[in-house]
C-alpha cells in the first residue's frame, strides 16, 4: 500500500515552507551585512523576520486546511463509491403474494400468510419499464398477470434506504 497523495502534498508544502524560511534568513543575513557596510543614505528597509514568519505560517495553515478538506472529500467519496455497489443478504427480500389488481404501470398485491408479518397485507408498487417479470425462466409482459395469480416479488433496498421491486415471478397459472 502506497503513501496517500495528500501526505505527499503536505510533505511538499512543509519542504517549501522550510526552503522559504531558509532563503528568507539568507537574504536577511545578506541585507544586514550590506547595511552594516553601507552608509546611512544607501540603506533600504526589509521586512522584519517575525512578520515574514507570521505571513508564511498563515499561508501554510490555509494550504493545509485546503489539502485536508480535499483529501477528506476524496477519501470519503472513494469509500462511498466502493460501498454503494456492495449488496448484503439483508438488502434482498422475497415474499409471496396474490395479485389483486394490475394497472398499466402499477400492481396491487396481497401478501400471503406464509410471509413474515412485514409482508402480509396489501401493497401497491409502481413498476418501471424494463422490470423483469417471468414465468418459469421466460420473460412475460405485465399484461399476462391477472387477478388471483400467485407471484413471488423480490425487493432490493439500496444504500440510501429506497426499496424497489427487482423481479416479479409468476408462480402458478390460474385459468
Amino acid at each position: 500500500m502506497g503513501i496517500p497523495i495528500y501526505f505527499l502534498a503536505l510533505f511538499a508544502i512543509l519542504i517549501i515552507l522550510v526552503a522559504a524560511v531558509v532563503v528568507y534568513f539568507q537574504v536577511c543575513k545578506r541585507h544586514i551585512n550590506k547595511a552594516l557596510e553601507a552608509t546611512e543614505s544607501k540603506r533600504t528597509s526589509m521586512v522584519p523576520p517575525y512578520k515574514a514568519a507570521i505571513v508564511m505560517t498563515i499561508i501554510v495553515l490555509l494550504i493545509g486546511i485546503l489539502i485536508s478538506y480535499y483529501a477528506g472529500y476524496a477519501t470519503a467519496y472513494k469509500h462511498y463509491d466502493e460501498d454503494v455497489w456492495v449488496i448484503s443478504a439483508s438488502d434482498i427480500q422475497t415474499f409471496y403474494a396474490e395479485v389483486k389488481k394490475v394497472d398499466e404501470h402499477s400492481i396491487l398485491v396481497e401478501g400471503i400468510s406464509l410471509n413474515d408479518e412485514d409482508y402480509r397485507g396489501e401493497f401497491r408498487y409502481d413498476l418501471w419499464e424494463g422490470l423483469n417479470i417471468s414465468r418459469q425462466e421466460t420473460v412475460i409482459p405485465l399484461s399476462d398477470l391477472s387477478e388471483g395469480d400467485l407471484v413471488s416479488i423480490t425487493l432490493l433496498t439500496d444504500r440510501t434506504g429506497i426499496t424497489n421491486i427487482f423481479k416479479i415471478q409468476l408462480l402458478t397459472d390460474v385459468n
